[in-house]
């Protein structure tokens, strides 16, 4: 009779521990609801959080990106104060020899002559440049809006320099959504975020420097509809300046450990 109770106790005491262990497992996880793994047993995140789309490249070295598809996902770039929106640097020549084929294998003989020619290549960066007032504003906004609800924890990410012309102390970031009208891209304030004010000490007009800014730190912002992706801008700049050059922006859900 006693090994029964016995048993019955470790049955308990096992079964207890298992129930345990099981629930210390469960309290840890993802937490967020819009990630592919969201865990709704979890009640502390532990950073596995998944998403459907990790990142997404705005501009990358003389070329647009895309979100998702390169066609419904295109961006556009738009100067708000000048039609200025890029700068085409350290140009390089390549010259083509002429050149004369002839095809033999119809009769009779076809000629074909390539003229020479002159390959001119470069680097171009987006460029902020200010108008006669000293305003500036250079924009990047989708084609069509996107929901960015996984990229609400997530990081702005550019590489930018100043131009050795540039006399600015800061500038202001901003990103947000719903800036599309009937008339195309819209340089007013509607609907964007609050500016995220930066000083221009982080940069140098010697090489590109890397900026990341949190998602979360542009306030008054709007994740569900958005079309405003990136954009810097402000006034008091000397009149018709280049100011800023940019290599790259992108958008990322995390940041890689």
């Amino acid at each position: 009779m006693k090994s029964f109770f016995k048993y019955i106790a470790f049955i308990i005491i096992t079964s207890f521990a298992f129930y345990s262990c099981s629930k210390t497992e469960e309290k840890e996880g993802c937490t967020d609801s819009t990630a592919i793994n969201f865990s709704s047993l979890a009640v502390m995140d532990d950073g596995s959080c998944e998403y459907s789309d990790s990142s997404f490249t705005i501009w990358e070295n003389g070329e647009a990106g895309f979100w998702g598809d390169p066609i419904t996902g295109a961006f556009e770039v738009k100067s708000c104060h000048t039609g200025i929106t890029t700068i085409f640097l350290n140009p390089d020549s390549t010259f083509i020899l002429p050149d004369t084929i002839i095809d033999n294998a119809v009769t009779p003989p076809d000629t074909t002559i390539t003229p020479a020619d002159t390959l001119i290549t470069g680097d171009t960066y987006l460029l902020v440049n200010s108008n006669s007032s000293g305003n500036y504003e250079l924009i990047i906004q989708l084609l069509n809006k996107q929901n960015a609800a996984d990229f609400k924890n997530g990081y702005l990410i550019f590489n930018a320099k100043l131009h050795p012309d540039a006399a600015i102390n800061n500038f202001d970031v901003i990103i947000h959504g719903n800036q599309l009208s009937t008339g195309g891209m819209n340089c007013g304030t509607f609907l964007q975020s609050d500016p995220f004010g930066t000083s221009s000490s982080v940069l140098d007009t010697n090489s590109f420097k890397e900026i990341s800014i949190p998602l979360t730190s542009f306030t008054n912002r709007y994740m569900q509809n958005i079309d405003l992706v990136f954009g810097i801008k402000g006034t008091n700049a000397a009149p018709n300046t280049s100011l800023i050059m940019i290599k790259s922006v992108k958008w990322v859900s995390r940041l890689e450990e």
